[in-house]
């Protein structure tokens, strides 16, 4: 029987497992956490990557295996090149057959791995087992270092990439709705410095300045999920990332705008949303997973 490993590749990090796409599980025992120098050299991230997925199922074992990995762009996710430049991580890989490299340093074939991106990634893991499962049509939204978007409907996933296309303000969206936007505007507000969006949630009860931050967010946010619900017309909306985590502070704002339109979900996967979909993606038809129970 063939093996199934996810892997879901960050800006930053690496994280790879075993995936049992009937059970809607996975194999917490062989689950892989790594951090990623993303200015490393392409040798060095590369050997990283390939040793992560070694340490996930032995390499005697991996002819046997179909690897799946969730990725951020710009890539080429049918062919396996990298296009990544000028987007603060991952430069020296650009133009490489990343498929052909991991295949030779873990001595498979390289149809053995496919791509996808971490967006699409993301939400067919949650529509398929997680927080949208039983809705037909969702968008999925990813909050951390930039804004992801998603689609799914008909059974697939979709990647939209909204944030760097959607007009917002004086720019695009991704501009106002990422962690980067939380630093400067803190830093505009109180010309003090902080590390990232934790420390604000941290100090939203106490701290004007970081409740003003969280709040300006909040309504960018809801102002954007107003004009994609009118272009998509979800069932349910699934939020992702790391600011996610403190969906209570915007779930009520963006909720009174949408008058109760579409259902809000915070992500029920976290970070295995996109290990589960990297997998799920061209191995089998979503129509065999209607049953299965969230994990």
């Amino acid at each position: 029987m063939k093996t199934y490993i996810g892997v879901d590749i960050g800006g930053s990090h690496m994280t790879a497992s075993i995936v049992n796409l009937f059970s809607g599980t996975i194999e917490k025992a062989s689950l892989q956490r790594i951090q990623v120098e993303p200015h490393a050299s392409a040798n060095e991230i590369l050997e990283l990557w390939a040793t992560t997925i070694s340490k996930v199922v032995p390499l005697e074992n991996l002819y046997n295996c179909q690897i799946g990995i969730a990725m951020p762009g710009p890539f080429d996710y049918e062919n396996g090149i990298c296009w990544m430049k000028n987007v603060n991580k991952y430069d020296h890989l650009y133009g490489l057959d990343i498929r052909q490299e991991l295949a030779k340093r873990l001595g498979i074939a390289p149809s053995q791995i496919s791509f996808r991106n971490d967006a699409e990634a993301f939400l067919a893991g949650e529509m398929v087992f997680g927080a949208g499962r039983g809705f037909s049509k969702g968008l999925g939204i990813t909050l951390g270092t930039g804004l992801g978007t998603s689609l799914f409907e008909k059974g697939k996933a979709y990647d939209l990439a909204l944030g760097i296309n959607h007009p917002l303000h004086e720019g695009v969206a991704e501009d106002y709705i990422s962690t980067r936007w939380f630093i400067k505007r803190y830093t505009q507000l109180t010309q003090d410095t902080i590390a990232g969006v934790k420390e604000l949630v941290g100090a939203y009860k106490t701290n004007p300045a970081a409740r003003q931050t969280f709040d300006e967010f909040a309504q960018n946010l809801s102002v954007v999920m107003e004009q994609f619900v009118a272009l998509y017309q979800p069932d349910v909306i699934v939020f992702g990332g790391n600011i996610a985590q403190s969906s209570e502070l915007f779930f009520p704002v963006i909720d009174a705008r949408l008058m109760g339109q579409v259902t809000l979900r915070q992500s029920a996967l976290n970070e295995y949303a996109a290990l589960m979909g990297s997998v799920s993606h061209g191995v089998l038809q979503t129509t065999h997973f209607q049953n299965v129970e969230t994990p």
